[in-house]
């Protein structure tokens, strides 16, 4: 293995375990991490943790300031309303744009995602789960036609990843996510766009409201 490919999969697997950390709750809103400490946990180079931190201040779990590191991101009530207002808009969007119903190669291929994310909820999976939820979304709504809006998109769910990430050990979260999805794909192979939107719509609620509920924001 090249020295670069080498420095990659440290990197992947840096960004993976600090996901779970957060996800799982061993990493805390506005918990410090320190560069130094990470190179000796993963032993490997600082350059290789700043890459991995990067990544994760862009996927939104991480903020990072001039002489103060990296600390575990943390959303305010409004930024969050203010988040999923967007997000519901552009995947509403989304939803009305796609041509249904969809062709058969799509929908087995949906399918194929939707039993993966099921099979990693029930055996606590939780890197499957994150993994299939992703691309189940990712693959849903480049259906839509519009690069530009699917890419939208793909930028406000990695916004959304530590509010999402709120309710990422709640099993009946999880289940209930994992039956919205099979909800979404009896739906694709209907006539019915505003049937497909409100379901895409609604399936957003429960990680925002848990996130709220956990930072005690809720009205």
């Amino acid at each position: 293995m090249s020295k670069n490919a080498s420095s990659r999969t440290h990197v992947q697997l840096i960004v993976r375990t600090l996901e779970v950390d957060i996800l799982l709750g061993r990493l805390y809103p506005r918990e410090r991490l320190i560069e130094e400490q990470l190179a000796r946990r993963f032993k490997t180079t600082r350059h290789v943790v700043r890459q991995a931190l990067l990544e994760l201040e862009m996927a939104g779990l991480l903020v990072r300031e001039a002489n103060k590191g990296a600390t575990v991101s943390e959303y305010s009530g409004e930024e969050v309303n203010q988040l999923y207002q967007m997000r519901e808009f552009v995947e509403r969007q989304a939803a009305l744009l796609l041509d249904l119903p969809i062709d058969a190669r799509a929908y087995q291929r949906l399918e194929k995602i939707c039993d993966q994310h099921r099979t990693a909820v029930e055996n606590s999976n939780m890197i499957g789960v994150v993994a299939a939820n992703k691309e189940f979304h990712q693959v849903l709504y480049r259906l839509c036609g519009n690069e530009f809006l699917a890419d939208v998109i793909d930028e406000m769910a990695q916004k959304a990843n530590l509010v999402r990430f709120a309710s990422g050990t709640d099993i009946r979260l999880l289940k209930q996510a994992s039956d919205e999805h099979y909800r979404i794909l009896e739906t694709l192979v209907k006539d019915d766009n505003q049937a497909l939107a409100e379901i895409c719509v609604n399936h957003l609620q429960p990680s925002r409201m848990k996130y709220l509920e956990r930072r005690g924001l809720l009205a």
